[in-house]
């Protein structure tokens, strides 16, 4: 959003809320597994969870399964084609920054910390996808409003249920999934994936 007032190019809160109340942004239910954890370019680099998805979606068999992570870029989609606003950002959107200037004190220390964290991933995909929340009986999935990183002021609970197999959802999945925001040019192209690897 960048910021809430429309005169600096950002987006009202209340034009956000209504939005968001309104059932316009379709919110599934969302189940995450983080698929890695990198250092970013950045010297000295920011340490990242990435959130990615492995493959793209069967657009031929409506009745395959979804790819993990899904619902990120579903809800990312939804929100880029209906808010724009000249201060909007979002580089990277599937990640969570954990360290910021991150150094190691040596390279057995760097190949330690993420062999650690490779470990705590292969556990993460034993259970499947999960919802992040702070208690295990708690089913907060859905999206959060921040003021900054640190406060968040309004959630919205998913209003697109499960099952995601019907013929109406499925298309309705796929026509958001199609497509992917190109930093660079600033618009819409086809949704590059990668390979589905064989199991």
């Amino acid at each position: 959003i960048g910021t809430y007032n429309p005169e600096w190019g950002g987006i009202s809160e209340k034009e956000i809320i209504d939005t968001m109340k309104s059932g316009k942004i379709l919110i599934p239910q969302i189940e995450v597994l983080p698929t890695d954890v990198v250092a970013n370019p950045d010297t000295p680099p920011e340490l990242e969870i990435r959130f990615d998805m492995p493959h793209g979606p069967d657009f031929n068999d409506i009745t395959a399964p979804l790819p993990v992570n899904w619902q990120l870029r579903f809800v990312h989609n939804q929100l880029f084609k209906h808010f724009y606003n000249p201060s909007r950002f979002c580089p990277g959107p599937f990640h969570s920054t954990i360290v910021r200037k991150a150094e190691f004190r040596s390279m057995q220390h760097k190949d330690a910390y993420f062999s650690m964290c490779e470990a705590v991933l292969k556990k993460w995909r034993l259970h499947g996808p999960r919802p992040l929340n702070a208690h295990p009986t708690d089913n907060k999935s859905g999206i959060w409003l921040f003021t900054d990183r640190t406060k968040p002021t309004h959630f919205f609970p998913p209003n697109f249920l499960p099952p995601y197999d019907t013929e109406e959802k499925r298309k309705i999945i796929l026509s958001y999934l199609a497509e992917e925001w190109d930093e660079e040019t600033l618009g819409w192209k086809k949704a590059e994936y990668p390979e589905k690897e064989d199991e």
